[in-house]
């Protein structure tokens, strides 16, 4: 079994979410288990709305949330799923919460991190349904598993601690029995729950560490991180153009250089791979 976590440019499109989908497709004899990140650039835009929405800027919110929901119910019908009632209704639905805790923070005049996290949260919410609706399109057995019942955490929000215990717990329930169904589950990264079920972030960029901390429950094969990049390089390659590949790393060398700012793996990712 292997994790298969795909970042913001793997989803970022119809076009990219297919491609994604052929990658898995192409893995199968390896049991996967997706991992994926919201559209790209959705969770700024959603960081955008909890923003204007505690400023009292509920207009400029409003016509953000419209502006994800258009794009995502494009993504939708582009993918050739649009026929799927329950994912459409679904999305919709989720929409109409978010413009929900829009109007409730406009209200309160105020964002706090756990109001922040149910906001944020939305974009991998939004983008695994659809992932594993794109998957099933082109013949591939794939389960949508909400990673909240996944993904147990301290109630820190912003930057919420996983249970390793309780995650293994809820994998062997909520995931493995799937996988040796000849299921592929489909998880949002990034996103976990509180022992009370309350809604969770584990900070930017987060949903490596999800994939890493899956991989290690469930006794993985590999976790692969799939990104916009070849991999991790001698520099950053938008500040040194001609910055080299590095082919062979090891899990101490990639932390450190995760900790000292290369953005392709969140510093957390090494400890549970």
């Amino acid at each position: 079994m292997i994790v298969c976590k795909f970042g913001g440019t793997s989803v970022g499109d119809a076009v990219a979410i297919a491609r994604t989908a052929d990658i898995v497709r192409a893995r199968l004899a390896r049991t996967p288990v997706v991992v994926t990140s919201a559209l790209a650039g959705t969770t700024n835009r959603l960081i955008e709305i909890a923003s204007h929405s505690a400023r009292g800027q509920l207009i400029v919110a409003l016509s953000i949330v419209e502006e994800l929901r258009t794009r995502h119910l494009e993504a939708i019908d582009a993918l050739g799923v649009g026929d799927d009632v329950e994912l459409v209704s679904d999305t919709g639905a989720m929409f109409d919460e978010l413009a929900h805790l829009a109007e409730a923070l406009s209200v309160l005049g105020d964002a706090t991190p756990r109001s922040q996290d149910a906001v944020a949260a939305m974009g991998e919410r939004l983008a695994a349904p659809i992932v594993a609706a794109a998957l099933a399109r082109i013949g591939v057995p794939a389960t949508f598993v909400d990673a909240r019942r996944v993904m147990a955490t301290t109630a820190d929000f912003g930057k919420a601690e996983p249970r390793p215990d309780e995650i293994a717990i809820a994998c062997r329930t909520q995931v493995l029995p799937l996988v040796r169904a000849g299921r592929v589950p489909v998880l949002g990264g990034f996103i976990g729950a509180t022992a009370d079920g309350v809604t969770t972030t584990l900070g930017r960029g987060g949903s490596d560490y999800s994939a890493s901390l899956l991989g290690a429950a469930m006794d993985a094969e590999a976790i692969e991180i799939w990104t916009d990049v070849d991999g991790m390089l001698t520099a950053d390659p938008r500040v040194v153009p001609d910055a080299l590949l590095i082919e062979h790393i090891r899990f101490d060398e990639a932390a450190e250089l995760a900790s000292f700012g290369a953005k392709v793996l969140h510093p957390n990712t090494i400890a549970p791979a």
